[in-house]
């Protein structure tokens, strides 16, 4: 349920028939003409003027009434206040809003809160916190769900600052659960699950960025998101970009950089040509993006649904990419460049290339690129708005961080031009051990895995 489920009418009184025309052109709100003769209430009851805007209950009872005119639906403000009047009204007889941070700071305050069929909304911002679904069957949304725009999602960022996994859903719950519209961040997974981890639940997770994240020590699983036990989530949706499960042992025992799978679980990911899940530049010694874990006897396994997926390259290549073949129904995949051109392009804006020596001791070489993309030929796997291409003297930040997610030492912070940078990291103060080169740019996020050894 969402703002879709209250309809909202203009009522053209029979004075102003002519005018019904630039009403609907405008679009501004669904018009209909309505003369007084017929008898409806908002003329026998209400005592109607032009622009009045009513506010009925489910039973058709008048609650609340004012006059839009002072209201610009193209101000953001302006359609904020319409939106939370609306679902204040629809919580009386139904479910609850927590606004987060104006009802509450952080976004398990609300959680906590909150009771079956209820709705976290969670306005833009940084929020620095895991949080847990316990046994709640709740919607965490950001304004995406009361109409604003796809943007919106980008701003609304949940950073697990690298102290675990960011979200978990493992109380039971099903397809009433929703996370929609957030992105997930800088998380990280012991074992498993660094952005999201469901383990015997069926949410639905839609429409979120779900990157930089990382899983694994001595092996490990599902950067991105780890599906665990008798889960049949819906996936749909969502960006999968710079997940990366790794660790300190020299093992192939690193899977689903992307999204792992456990040999129970049979999720949906992906569906139609809208509802399709994007994925790039993930990492795992198996299953870049997608890993399940195969039972002994796979005779009649069931492929997972996965069906209109955008991938780098499409088919994906298996074992790399995509593991293993006989896993996956991956019908109607698509090539990540042809992702709408209207919202997205690829571009070479930033580039981490790997360190060298690696492994090293105790001094490797870091080399990134920044170019200017408006006069850039060659692409390179970023996925970005139209408005955000590089620009001259964009602040940049290159960090080391150690296998906990820890930060070790920031080695560049400060704006730099376009062109070709390269820098030296002396480790001789360090341990041997796997680290994570980060380089951020904006909102975006490159990294490379590092090998000391001493």
């Amino acid at each position: 349920m969402g703002i879709d489920d209250v309809g909202i009418i203009g009522v053209g009184k029979d004075t102003y028939n002519s005018e019904l025309g630039g009403m609907i052109n405008g679009r501004v709100l669904p018009w209909v003409e309505d003369i007084q003769i017929d008898g409806f209430p908002v003329w026998t009851d209400y005592s109607a003027a032009q622009r009045s805007t009513y506010f009925l209950n489910r039973e058709g009872e008048l609650i609340y009434q004012f006059n839009i005119t002072t209201l610009d639906p193209t101000e953001l403000e302006d359609y904020e206040y319409l939106i939370n009047l609306i679902l204040d009204y629809r919580s009386v007889n139904g479910p609850n809003v927590f606004r987060i941070p104006e009802d509450t700071t952080s976004i398990q305050g609300g959680i906590e809160w909150a009771e079956n069929g209820d709705i976290v909304l969670v306005s833009p911002g940084i929020y620095q916190e895991r949080i847990n679904f316990v046994d709640k069957n709740i919607t965490v949304a950001s304004l995406l769900y009361s109409g604003f725009d796809q943007s919106i999602v980008s701003e609304t960022i949940i950073d697990g600052e690298y102290e675990g996994t960011i979200v978990t859903i493992s109380g039971g719950q099903n397809h009433s659960t929703i996370l929609l519209g957030l992105t997930i961040e800088n998380g990280y997974g012991g074992q498993t699950g660094g952005g999201i981890l469901i383990e015997n639940s069926s949410p639905i997770i839609d429409n979120n960025i779900i990157r930089n994240n990382n899983a694994g020590n001595c092996g490990g699983e599902g950067a991105g998101l780890a599906i665990w036990g008798e889960s049949q989530p819906l996936i749909i949706r969502n960006k999968f970009y710079e997940n990366v499960v790794s660790g300190v042992c020299d093992c192939i025992c690193y899977f689903g950089g992307g999204i792992y799978v456990d040999s129970t679980a049979l999720p949906i990911i992906g569906s139609s040509e809208t509802l399709g899940n994007v994925f790039f530049e993930n990492y795992a010694d198996y299953g870049f993006d997608l890993f399940r874990y195969p039972p002994i006897d796979t005779t009649n396994w069931t492929p997972i649904f996965a069906h209109h997926n955008t991938f780098e390259d499409c088919p994906p290549d298996y074992f790399d990419h995509v593991f293993p073949q006989n896993g996956w129904d991956l019908e109607n995949c698509h090539p990540l460049l042809s992702v709408d051109e209207h919202q997205y392009v690829i571009t070479d804006g930033f580039y981490l290339f790997p360190n060298y020596p690696n492994p090293f001791n105790p001094t490797t070489t870091i080399r990134f690129d920044l170019v200017d993309t408006q006069h850039s030929s060659t692409p390179r796997l970023h996925l970005v708005n139209n408005d955000q291409a590089f620009n001259n003297n964009h602040t940049v930040s290159l960090r080391v961080i150690d296998i906990t997610g820890r930060l070790v030492e920031t080695l560049i912070d400060r704006k730099l031009s376009s062109g070709n940078h390269e820098t030296k990291w002396n480790a001789s103060n360090y341990p041997s051990g796997i680290y994570f080169i980060q380089l951020r740019f904006g909102e975006f996020t490159q990294t490379q895995k590092a090998i000391l050894v001493k």
